[in-house]
């Protein structure tokens, strides 16, 4: 619904906007039970989205449905499918057009038809009465695209060399890829959710920089852009680069890692995030 706001003239205003409602979100405190199977949810949730064909940004919004969501109840197993895909399901609603809103029997498909239509619909009531009916939640998809803007800039180095023109479209297909890789990354880990998606953006962009060998990783556009300084963005940068590379060893980021993130990160920030029953107000 709100997918090109990173285009309109006002577009620094609506970032603004996007960063003080985020600022209002509440903190995930990790305390589901049922959080040792948050891993197998995502990746579950983002093969549907895949299938179904259905954007980044719903998928993240499902996510952080589901994240805000399991961490007020405990919820019984038999009933978590169900909750992340009504997740998805209002999502979709919020973030996709019409066509492309997946219907409740084909959700159902994904759990060999296992709950009613009334099941869904009353799941579905009580999530949208759980967010006040305002899924206006910005995640580090919304904010990508606009930091995207400015993840190249003309005095850009590609390893050691100056960057030419000729270059930069292709630099910047690659950044895209990059930039969803590593969003996708931080989807998968629990740690990633405690941070400020904003925060979470512009750490993508740096690792992306880095890995395509763009140097410096982070530019003073960037923190103008996006209001984080290379201080603030190098620690989560690092953690995703790390997870990338853990990823490939089926681990989880060490312990001690994301105490350096969360102490890195909440140093001289004014974001931060204050605790709410609901996400939202009214």
């Amino acid at each position: 619904m709100w997918l090109s706001w990173y285009k309109e003239t006002v577009a620094s205003d609506n970032h603004d906007a996007l960063r003080f409602k985020e600022a209002r979100l509440p903190k995930i405190t990790g305390s589901s039970p049922q959080l040792h199977k948050r891993r197998y949810l995502v990746d579950w949730i983002a093969t549907i989205c895949e299938r179904c064909d259905i954007s980044s940004e719903t998928l993240h919004l499902s996510i952080m449905c589901l994240d805000h969501f399991m961490d007020k109840f405990s919820i019984e197993d038999a009933q978590l499918h169900l909750i992340a895909l009504c997740c998805l399901l209002i999502s979709a609603k919020f973030e996709e057009v019409d066509l492309k809103i997946p219907k409740i029997q084909t959700l159902n498909y994904f759990v060999q038809n296992a709950f009613l239509t009334a099941e869904f619909k009353q799941m579905e009531l009580l999530l949208l009465e759980f967010f006040c009916w305002n899924l206006v939640l910005p995640t580090s998809a919304h904010y990508i695209e606009y930091y995207k803007l400015s993840a190249l800039i003309d005095n850009d180095c590609l390893n050691g060399e100056k960057v030419t023109e000729e270059m930069k479209p292709k630099i910047r297909k690659y950044i895209s890829k990059y930039c969803k890789y590593y969003l996708d990354i931080s989807l998968q880990d629990f740690a990633f959710a405690q941070l400020a998606p904003s925060l979470v953006a512009a750490g993508a962009i740096a690792s992306s920089r880095h890995s395509l060998g763009l140097s410096p990783d982070w530019t003073e556009t960037l923190t103008q852009v996006t209001g984080f300084k290379v201080s603030q963005v190098q620690p989560v940068a690092l953690a995703l680069i790390r997870a990338r590379d853990l990823e490939v060893e089926n681990m989880e980021i060490p312990s001690e890692m994301l105490s350096k993130i969360t102490t890195k990160t909440n140093e001289k920030h004014s974001y931060s995030l204050s605790s709410k029953e609901t996400v939202l107000e009214t």
